[in-house]
């Protein structure tokens, strides 16, 4: 074979190796840190309606960041009588929440693997205070980041391993409260 020849089915060789090498390599996931930060940035008020953006039965949500930061409590409907509340935190890395749900369980969610910069996807993990494969509760969420000001969620509601419908949230961000200046103190009295 000529000298040529053996170089160039050395190059082809070597070039047929990295492709497949890349080919079977796994992808990489989200970056969970950055899914949390961006969790994070939702810190404040949201309104909006559900199932419907305009015309839906109205739905509030507040985002409060706690504990320095290692937490993220999402109220939805506060002060209603169906309040419920979802915590998300990051465990050795990864990105987690528990939803405490009005229907007195607690299922468990881990970042989805076809999560994106601007889907959040959170997959089933388990939870306390019912059984997955026969009573009711929320075994996925979704949160959709569309603007800084708007988000859109659904949640995925089953009973055992069906799915029995999605709950769909249209929300704004809402401008933050000013805080009215402090009025000026006297000064105290020379004695």
């Amino acid at each position: 074979m000529p000298k040529y020849s053996r170089t160039f089915l050395a190059a082809v060789a070597a070039l047929c190796a990295t492709a497949i090498g890349a080919a079977a390599a796994p992808a990489e996931g989200p970056d969970d840190q950055a899914v949390y930060d961006r969790i994070k940035s939702l810190a404040g008020n949201w309104t909006g309606h559900m199932e419907d953006p305009l015309a839906g039965p109205p739905v509030t949500v507040r985002y409060e960041v706690a504990s320095a930061g290692r937490a993220v409590i999402e109220y939805q409907n506060p002060g209603q009588s169906f309040e419920m509340v979802t915590v998300y935190f990051l465990a050795d890395g990864k990105l987690r929440a528990t939803h405490f749900c009005g229907a007195g369980n607690q299922p468990a969610y881990k970042l989805g693997g076809e999560s994106t910069k601007d889907l959040l996807l959170l997959e089933f993990d388990g939870g306390t205070g019912f059984d997955a494969d026969r009573d009711g509760h929320v075994r996925k969420g979704e949160i959709r980041f569309v603007s800084p000001d708007r988000i859109e969620h659904r949640w995925f509601h089953y009973v055992g391993p069906k799915e029995q419908g999605v709950t769909h949230w249209f929300l704004e961000r809402q401008p933050a409260e000013e805080k009215a200046p402090a009025e000026p103190q006297p000064e105290p009295a020379a004695r």
